[in-house]
């Protein structure tokens, strides 16, 4: 099944949900839902303020009339914790919470209530996946349940170990793995990224841990080969600062070439790519 992220006006003839609540809902209330929210495949997650889940019923069966394949509709709150799950709350159709979504022709098996699901990356990780080569190894240090590692074993024929400390986002990967006709291969593992049990040479790493990448920096730099390239996520208010905080205790190790913003956190942060390079002259 396909995800999407959907506006609140664009199906049903061009009524979106917010509209169908006109005249149930008070006016104040309804100029404060959300324009838009994720569908995962047969789900869809939905920010609410918390005095706003007093109509979350009404909200959920408004989503699932503009959205007939939708089947279960959950609040999302913060993320939280090592493992990097949000926290969710029921609000209308099947109290479920795993589903099958596709991505760049490839189908995911995801659990958005024991995993962090982004499907807003979709376009990001196949461009990361393009800049990789036949028979490159790849480090995907947070793989999650293997957005990355999917998206580059589905076009290349490249060896992804696929890291991370959750056991329930490894299990779906998977699952996925086994889904998926991929060219290239995928080696699912479980392990805190602070100390993997893997040994240095990577062509490639990837580092899709924003809010609290900077403990990993010295991992990226000690298992990168010389001559390869770390894609990391960081949590910054510029590209400089998301710069520096890469080369703030390994100025000699890893060379940014570039560090470009990809989407907006808050009002003072971003979130930016910073593609580094491990020269053949670093320590």
């Amino acid at each position: 099944m396909e995800f999407r992220r959907c506006s609140a006006s664009r199906l049903l003839r061009g009524v979106g949900y917010r509209d169908l609540l006109v005249g149930s809902l008070p006016d104040e209330v309804i100029s404060r839902l959300p324009r838009s929210f994720d569908i995962v495949g047969d789900i869809a997650v939905i920010k609410l303020d918390e005095d706003l889940m007093v109509y979350g019923r009404e909200i959920a069966e408004a989503i699932m009339r503009i959205h007939r394949r939708i089947r279960a509709v959950y609040a999302r709150g913060a993320v939280t914790g090592p493992m990097r799950v949000q926290t969710i709350r029921h609000i209308g159709g099947e109290e479920r919470t795993v589903t099958i979504y596709r991505e760049n022709g490839i189908s995911f098996s995801v659990d958005i209530a024991s995993m962090y699901v982004n499907t807003r990356l979709a376009s990001e990780r196949l461009r990361v996946a393009r800049e990789v080569r036949d028979g490159d190894l790849v480090l995907d240090l947070f793989s999650g349940y293997g957005g990355f590692a999917l998206n580059i074993a589905k076009i290349r024929r490249a060896t992804v170990i696929a890291n991370d400390i959750n056991p329930q986002a490894i299990e779906h990967m998977k699952r996925s793995i086994a889904m998926n006709r991929l060219q290239g291969s995928v080696h699912p593992l479980v392990s805190d990224s602070k100390n993997p049990p893997v040994k240095a040479g990577f062509d490639i790493i990837i580092a899709d841990n924003p809010t609290n990448i900077e403990p990993f920096i010295g991992v990226i730099a000690d298992l990168l080969k010389r001559g390869g390239r770390a894609y990391i996520y960081i949590l910054a208010n510029s590209a400089e600062e998301a710069a520096n905080i890469v080369n703030r205790d390994l100025p000699s190790r890893l060379y940014i070439e570039l560090c470009e913003e990809m989407k907006e956190y808050s009002a003072k942060l971003k979130i930016y790519r910073c593609k580094a390079s491990k020269t053949y002259f670093s320590q």
